[in-house]
């Protein structure tokens, strides 16, 4: 009988483990000041409840309203990070720019071109991680200012008549 009782027990404990939802410990993201938080308060209160059916957000720890995650593993968004350290060419994700680097078992998508910097942490466990970025750019961009010293990365369409041949 013993032996019966361990296998219905061992039953009980397979399968698929349940997603994580408690909360995703962060840290707080080290650039300062009114605007920036300003800005990263703004930008956390537009982020959308999900990126990608069944990766839906859950809370951080601590919650400075600055830091946003969804799944699990979870991808990470952090506001007010600090610029990057050297200028790589960016990638265009519905109209804002990110520059990426692996970080081992992630990708770091650092946005480029805005006075505030937010970067998203996506865990290599994630097939394509432009479909977990693109519902982040639209947030993004109505949220973080543009910084106008850097050029666009799109040439803006003519405005005037198309010259004759």
């Amino acid at each position: 009988m013993l032996p019966l009782v361990v296998l219905l027990l061992a039953g009980c404990t397979g399968g698929t483990p349940a997603p994580a939802t408690g909360p995703v410990a962060v840290d707080r993201p080290a650039v300062t000041g009114a605007d920036v938080d300003a800005a990263c308060a703004a930008l956390v209160a537009a982020l959308p409840d999900e990126i990608d059916p069944g990766v839906e957000r859950r809370p951080v720890e601590p919650d400075e309203g600055r830091t946003a995650a969804w799944g699990d593993p979870a991808v990470v968004l952090e506001c007010g990070v600090a610029p990057p350290e050297r200028s790589e060419s960016p990638v265009v994700v519905n109209g804002v720019g990110f520059t990426t680097r692996d970080v081992g078992p992630a990708n770091r998508w650092l946005t480029h071109g805005r006075t505030v910097f937010a970067s998203v942490t996506i865990p290599d466990a994630y097939e394509n991680a432009v479909e977990l970025v693109f519902p982040l750019a639209g947030p993004v961009d109505a949220t973080l200012p543009v910084d106008p010293s850097v050029p666009p990365l799109v040439d803006p369409p003519p405005t005037g008549p198309e010259p004759s041949p």
